[in-house]
């Protein structure tokens, strides 16, 4: 790989189309960004080192000794905040195999229950602005394959055909079955929960959907 530039570069961007969840009949566009591959520690690294006295070695050290404080942070009950970055914060989730704790009876949950199941980031207004003032955008028309056409209904009918053979469905699937995107993807499986068409199971992150007659498990 080769090593990454200081100097800002042209990110690509296309339109998608939404789905009309409403059936209006009116087709809105969105635009999202083309992702051109994972920047890791290493390009990192070299970047800070390139503009400070700190060599990649030592940058290094500083992320992986700040990753861990930032877990203890969050595995202690504190949101963790950085300035010009932002906020972490735990995500709590039953253990694999618990049943949700029922609202009113039933048994309830202690803490060998629980545990973390992701973290929370929420960026600060000041990276945001950064990553505004930095961005060269250009139009492209790259398009990813698609199912053209779709329905609601027939989008629909895909979701059930999968549960007939699968326990559960996450949105992933659901985006690969119908070749919506991941915000209109769980948008329209939350709209399809909330119809009463499919069921849904756990929460945030590790919410999946799962056959109506099988709610409750």
């Amino acid at each position: 790989m080769s090593k990454p530039s200081c100097t800002e570069e042209m990110a690509k961007f296309v339109m998608r189309e939404m789905p009309d969840m409403q059936g209006t009949g009116k087709r809105t566009m969105y635009p999202k960004m083309i992702s051109r591959g994972t920047m890791g520690l290493d390009e990192i690294a070299y970047l800070i080192s390139s503009q400070s006295t700190f060599s990649p070695g030592e940058v290094k050290g500083l992320v992986t000794a700040l990753a861990r404080t930032i877990a203890h942070g969050v595995a202690s009950g504190y949101t963790v905040k950085i300035e010009e970055i932002g906020s972490f914060s735990a995500s709590l989730t039953l253990h694999k195999g618990v049943e949700p704790e029922e609202a009113e009876g039933g048994t309830r949950r202690n803490a060998a229950s629980v545990t973390i199941g992701g973290v929370n980031f929420r960026p600060d207004k000041a990276l945001i602005l950064e990553a505004r003032t930095r961005v060269h955008l250009v139009r492209t028309t790259v398009r990813r394959p698609r199912r053209p056409n779709l329905t609601r209904e027939e989008r629909l009918a895909l979701a059930l055909r999968h549960l007939d053979g699968h326990s559960l469905l996450k949105v992933a699937d659901y985006c690969r079955l119908t070749g919506l995107g991941r915000t209109a993807a769980a948008e329209e499986l939350r709209a399809f929960d909330r119809e009463g068409l499919i069921d849904s199971t756990g929460s945030g992150t590790h919410k999946v959907y799962i056959i109506r007659n099988k709610a409750g498990i």
